[in-house]
């Protein structure tokens, strides 16, 4: 099992992982791991009579970083590459890049460090360039029969890679110093030297695009990390000459980074403990707007900064799900706000969570991936135009622009070019960050198809973007106890289809690649072979429907057609057209507020038919998902967001998941053909595709195709779940269950309140404990909650600590949940 092996250093070379060899001169504190790993592999034992894990299937991909205990910090060193960020209006927050080099821990991607656990390892990763470091007489190792080499270089206290944790009192001045940093008594830095720096090779196939930096791991074990205290700290990394900061070339820019809140060091890992949950704080900086969003986030950190209570006080860490941006406010559609709206919401951000006192791992949601190509609906162009501002001068004031080589001229004709082929949201490209076209199969780059540069869209922002530049992956795992946690990217659609204008778009419910797909499932295989316990944390529900209701649904990937002419008066308030709101004649009576036009009633996107077709069947993720949770019996815990409010349910072994067929009679088409124009974004969208119109005219709009592209999905959702069973177990498996927690947003944005009446957004505290019933299982979970709701000027009150049982089926309503007990929907 991986708890047996990862034991010692080479618990994953007996897995065909990462052989960690040590640099030569890294054994300052005297810890020598130098041991030869025993030949062969053996396969992973699991529970008697199941089938073991094949060891092949859980190789470190060339890609990937994996820890001696199996999470999978980076499923892609590449993310935070230039070359896979290109988009024309900046990240970097008051000209610093949060993320450039140090890839790995980060202010959204922490590591935790145990002390006590004499295998344990804080790994740092850079993606750097050899000229970074040229002047310290680099060397490459290779490492006999694996592809890791040791990276040998002087590494002394003046000159050489320094590696700094900082303590809270220390940050300032030394977090963000622009000299090399000192040390000392009661300074707060404490610098850490490796044990290991391992290089992993280039392949022969690496993309040329990727080649300009390597990956370097720096591998810190319990000798390196004996004399730090436990505690929060900042991470910092700087190439030093001669006590100075390096600079490779005059002109350029010394090599040094740091991230906020990367590493947490504990003296002991304990059995069981407490995490908090904040959620959807969707920031926005757009007037009342921040007052709801960005105030909160606010008043949640200085809250845990000054709260006496202990389970708050006690909490290991933070976990989030989703919608930390907002990606605009309602009534921000000027050109220039809505250029630099993700940039803006993430210095906010930032200032926020890094006065957190616990780390905080992110996930991420749809408000946090939106994407603009730039085609400024006519009604806000005409409205800058008469107050003399074009897009044209909001990106020529723009500094630091991260597109290589971009040319207004060519920007300009991509935007013509486009708009005749009636694609505002950009030629369509199986590309989901990035320029890469990637297979879930391969295990090589040949696997990777780079699209040209003159192929792929001429992005204004991309969302993922300025995450990936700021907090760290989309998605990645790790570890604590026997927990394993799986932080999932739910809103993995092709960046052509998350395109819009601000906040505004048509495509907003839950997706996953199958690339992402096939890194969960050897995550699960993982867990598989170390009997962890698993959460799973995701933005979306991979069941469907809306609200809690109608699994099995998905919403159409639709073409973004622009935000139209009364909507934009509507939204900027000039005329009031309550038409924006309205359905069309066909549709059924439902309750409609402002909130039609930016609401978070999908859950979960059908599959993309231009890319998602195999073998003349659609492949569907939100399916895919729950086949793979429901066949691991690891997985007991799903926590969601998305929804804006504290929802309970449990699933015992031979419940129903998903249905095995959609109604098709009439009623039911056009119940669902509703839903899928309630947000007028969207009918607006199905109306275009056969209308030459400026407007939104709801009469015009007919159900007739959006009923037939219902019909016809249902019939793929039928042969997508046949051969299924869609329960949670079998009869070959043993008896579990799935609790699916949703909870409720940090913002001011929801409508749930406690059953007296008071607004209940907030924040919660999950109590990971053991408990003996019927089931005798042996790991820590979630067996309990604590929820606190904002009572205003940076307090906040215990609603209730409840019991959560995992040993009896529960509904959303249903009447004997505690959560059904707290709060009203």
């Amino acid at each position: 099992m991986l708890a047996d092996l990862r034991r010692s250093s080479i618990g994953f070379a007996l897995l065909g992982l990462s052989v960690i060899v040590p640099a030569c001169g890294s054994d300052r504190d005297g810890f020598n791991d130098d041991v030869a790993p025993p030949s062969g592999e053996a396969p992973v034992p699991t529970t008697p009579g199941e089938e073991p894990v094949d060891p092949k299937a859980l190789v470190e991909r060339p890609w990937e970083i994996v820890s001696n205990k199996g999470e999978t910090f980076l499923p892609n060193v590449f993310y935070a590459e230039p070359s896979e960020n290109e988009q024309i209006m900046p990240y970097a927050i008051d000209g610093h890049t949060m993320i450039d080099r140090l890839v790995y821990p980060t202010l959204g991607n922490p590591n935790l460090y145990v002390k006590g656990d004499p295998n344990d390892e804080l790994i740092i990763v850079l993606r750097i360039e050899d000229e970074a470091y040229a002047h310290l007489g680099a060397k490459i190792e290779p490492i006999e029969n694996s592809n890791l080499s040791r990276l040998v270089v002087k590494n002394e206290v003046d000159t050489g890679f320094a590696f700094e944790l900082i303590e809270r009192k220390g940050r300032d001045p030394w977090t963000t110093s622009t000299d090399a940093v000192s040390t000392g008594n009661d300074t707060g830095v404490h610098r850490i030297y490796p044990n290991e720096i391992i290089v992993t090779n280039d392949p022969p196939d690496l993309p040329a695009a990727l080649k300009k930096r390597r990956t370097v791991r720096f591998v810190f074990k319990q000798g390196a990390m004996g004399r730090v205290p436990a505690g929060l700290y900042d991470v910092r990394f700087e190439v030093r000459k001669e006590k100075q900061l390096y600079l490779p070339k005059p002109g350029g820019r010394r090599v040094f980074e740091y991230q906020y809140n990367a590493v947490r060091v504990f003296d002991t890992e304990p059995e069981e403990y407490n995490v908090l949950n904040v959620t959807d704080t969707q920031v926005s900086i757009g007037s009342a707007y921040g007052e709801k969003t960005k105030d909160k986030l606010d008043e949640f950190v200085r809250h845990l900064n000054t709260t006496n209570d202990p389970s708050v006080k006690s909490a290991a860490f933070i976990t989030f799900n989703g919608d930390l941006h907002n990606g605009g406010s309602p009534a921000s559609l000027r050109q220039r706000t809505v250029a630099g709206t993700y940039l803006g919401e993430a210095k906010e951000i930032v200032n926020a969570l890094k006065d957190l006192p616990v780390p905080i791992f992110l996930t991420a949601g749809n408000h946090d991936g939106y994407v603009a190509t730039g085609h400024v609906p006519s009604a806000v162009k005409a409205l800058d135009t008469g107050l003399g501002e074009s897009l044209a001068e909001v990106i020529i004031d723009a500094k630091d622009r991260p597109w290589e080589g971009f040319s207004i001229t060519a920007y300009q004709d991509y935007l013509k070019k486009t708009e005749a082929a009636d694609q505002l949201g950009g030629i369509h490209r199986d590309i989901f960050t990035g320029g890469f076209a990637r297979s879930a199969k391969s295990t090589s780059f040949e696997g990777w198809k780079e699209i040209p540069k003159a192929d792929r869209n001429y992005i204004l922002y991309d969302g993922f973007y300025q995450w990936q530049k700021t907090y760290g992956p989309l998605y990645f795992s790790w570890k604590f106890g026997k927990s394993f946690y799986l932080s999932l990217n739910s809103y993995e659609l092709r960046q052509h289809r998350r395109s819009g204008w601000g906040m505004y778009t048509v495509n907003y419910g839950g997706g996953m690649s199958q690339v992402q797909m096939a890194w969960l499932d050897r995550e699960l295989l993982r867990a598989k072979a170390d009997k962890s316990d698993v959460v799973v944390l995701a933005h979306h529900d991979p069941r469907g429907g809306h609200k809690g209701k109608d699994f099995g649904y998905y919403f159409e990937q639709l073409e973004y057609r622009s935000v139209f002419q009364s909507a934009i008066n509507y939204l900027v308030g000039k005329v009031w057209n309550p038409a924006v709101c309205k359905l069309p004649d066909w549709a059924l009576p439902r309750e409609q507020q402002e909130s039609c036009v930016h609401d978070g009633l999908q859950e979960w996107m059908r599959g993309d038919p231009e890319y998602d077709m195999v073998d003349g069947q659609l492949w569907m993720s939100g399916i895919e998902l729950m086949k793979r949770l429901a066949a691991s019996k690891e997985v007991r815990t799903f926590l969601l967001g998305h929804t804006h409010y504290n929802s309970l349910e449990v699933l015992q072994s031979g419940d129903e998941l998903l249905p095995g067929k959609l109604p098709i009679d009439g009623a039911s088409a056009q119940k669902f053909a509703t839903l899928e124009v309630e947000n007028p974004m969207r009918g607006f969208s199905v109306l275009k595709a056969g209308v030459e119109t400026a407007d939104y005219d709801e009469h015009a709009l007919a159900s007739s195709p959006v009923e037939k592209s219902y019909f016809e999905f249902a019939r793929h959702y039928e042969k997508a779940v046949s051969g299924w069973q869609r329960t949670l177990s079998d009869a070959n498996t043993l008896p579990r269950e799935l609790m699916v927690l949703r909870l409720v947003s940090n913002a001011d944005l929801t409508h749930q309140t406690t059953t007296d009446g008071k607004e209940a957004f907030g924040f919660t505290v999950l109590h990971l404990t053991k408990k003996n019933d019927a089931r005798a299982y042996g790991n820590a979970q979630i067996n309990g909650a604590t929820f606190f709701r904002n009572a205003g000027q940076s307090a906040f009150s215990k609603i209730a600590q409840v019991d959560l049982d995992r040993t009896k089926s529960l509904k959303p309503h249903d009447a004997a949940s505690p959560i059904e007990k707290l709060f009203d929907w």
